[in-house]
C-alpha cells in the first residue's frame, strides 16, 4: 500500500476526503455545530501557522524538562464510527483529568506553550457531547491530536504503522510527562489509530491504560459505509486506516473493514494483556455509563471522579437503526455473519 505523506498545511484538515469541496459543502450545509466549528478551527489554524512557528521554539524545552507521566494515561481507542468520542468525552467530564483540546489544533507545533498561554479562552464546558464526525466544538473542545501522534506513528494515518518514527522512544514519554507536569493530572486522550498499533506505545508509557470501544458489527459497518459516501466522497475507499485484503464491492468491503478492526482489536489484547488492553462495548456503555465509570475506574485507583450531581447520566441513545436502503443493510447483515462466525466478546 503505497504511502500518503501529508504537508504543513494538512494538519489543519482531514486526510481521508477525496473530494475536499464536497466535505466544505456538507460541512457548511449541516445542521452539526460542531461541523462549522471543524472548519473555523481548519482556517484559524493555518492563519495562525507563523505564531505557531514562534511558540514552538519554546515548546521542546518543556520536554526536554520532563520525565515520562507517572500518573494514568487513558487512551481510547477503536474503530472511527464506533462511539470513541462519546466515551472519551464522557470521561473527560466526569473524571478529574487533563486532555488535549482543540486549542492544541490551532498549535500543532506547540500545543502545551500555546495552552499557557492562550488556555484563559479555553476553559471546559462540562457535559457537552456535541460533535461531528468526532470533531468536538470550541477551543475548549477534546481533540484527539492526530497531528501531535503524526510524530510518533507517522504522517500516513491510513496506513497501520510498523514501528514508531526514529526518536519516538524518548520523545513520546517525555510529551505526556510535561502535559502531567504542566496540569498536575492524568490524561485521557482519544486514538482511534491505536486500535491497531498499541503494542508499540505500550511499552514507552507504563501507566497507560487503552479502552477499545466495539460496536454491534452490523451497525458499524453501516456508519463506516455512510462515512465513506458523505466524507469520503467515495464508497468504495475507506474511512479511516485503509485495511486488507480489499473488495470492488464496497458493501463487502465495508464488511471486511469491520473484520480487520476487530481481529486488530483481539491481537492488540493478546499482545499488551487484557489488563491494560481492554476491550469495552459502546452499546453497554450507552445503557448504563455510571456503571461503566464504576468497572474500570473504580475508588481507590488514582484517577478521581469529579462531582457528578450536576451532570450525572443516566444513559446516552444508542444510534443503531437502519440508515441505508433495505437491500443493501441486509446484504451487509449476510456478509457478516459469513466473515464473523465468531463475534468479539464485548465487555
Amino acid at each position: 500500500m503505497k504511502a500518503r505523506e501529508r504537508r504543513w498545511w494538512q494538519r489543519y484538515v482531514p486526510s481521508y476526503s477525496r473530494n475536499p469541496l464536497r466535505l466544505v459543502w456538507h460541512l457548511l450545509t449541516t445542521d452539526k455545530p460542531a461541523a462549522r466549528s471543524a472548519l473555523w478551527m481548519a482556517g484559524a489554524g493555518i492563519a495562525l501557522a507563523p505564531v505557531d512557528l514562534l511558540l514552538a521554539r519554546g515548546e521542546r524545552k518543556l520536554y526536554d524538562a520532563s520525565r515520562g507521566p507517572e500518573l494514568p494515561v487513558v487512551l481510547v481507542c477503536g474503530p472511527p464510527r464506533s462511539g470513541t468520542t462519546l466515551v472519551a468525552q464522557f470521561l473527560i467530564n466526569h473524571l478529574d483529568v487533563s486532555y488535549l483540546n482543540n486549542l492544541t489544533s490551532l498549535f500543532p507545533r506547540s500545543p502545551l506553550r500555546a495552552n499557557k498561554r492562550f488556555g484563559r479562552w479555553a476553559k471546559p464546558s462540562p457535559g457537552d457531547y456535541e460533535a461531528f464526525y468526532g470533531k468536538s466544538r470550541g477551543l475548549s473542545g477534546a481533540n484527539d491530536a492526530l497531528y501531535i501522534w503524526d510524530r510518533w506513528l507517522g504522517s500516513d494515518r491510513e496506513r497501520v504503522p510498523e514501528k514508531l518514527q526514529a526518536g519516538s522512544a524518548t520523545r513520546l514519554p517525555e510529551f505526556f510527562g510535561a502535559l502531567e507536569q504542566m496540569t498536575g493530572k492524568p490524561v485521557v486522550n482519544k486514538v482511534n489509530r491505536l486500535n491497531t498499533c498499541a503494542h508499540l506505545v505500550a511499552d514507552l508509557l507504563p501507566t497507560a491504560r487503552f479502552l477499545c470501544v466495539q460496536r454491534h458489527p452490523l451497525y458499524l459497518a453501516q456508519s463506516l459505509y455512510v462515512a465513506r459516501e458523505r466524507i469520503v466522497g467515495n464508497s468504495a475507499v475507506a474511512y479511516g486506516v485503509q485495511h486488507e485484503p480489499v473488495s470492488d464491492d464496497p458493501v463487502k468491503d465495508v464488511c471486511l473493514q469491520v473484520r480487520f478492526h476487530e481481529q486488530h482489536a483481539r491481537r492488540q489484547r493478546e499482545m499488551i494483556g487484557e489488563e491494560r488492553f481492554e476491550i469495552v462495548s459502546y452499546e453497554r456503555f450507552c445503557e448504563d455509563p455510571a456503571a461503566f465509570l464504576d468497572k474500570h475506574f473504580p475508588i481507590g485507583q488514582n484517577v478521581r471522579k469529579r462531582d457528578l450531581a450536576s451532570r450525572s447520566t443516566d444513559s446516552f441513545a444508542v444510534s443503531n437503526d437502519r440508515r441505508l436502503p433495505k437491500p443493501i443493510f441486509d446484504r451487509m447483515a449476510g456478509i457478516l455473519d459469513d466473515l464473523l462466525p465468531e463475534p468479539v466478546s464485548r465487555c
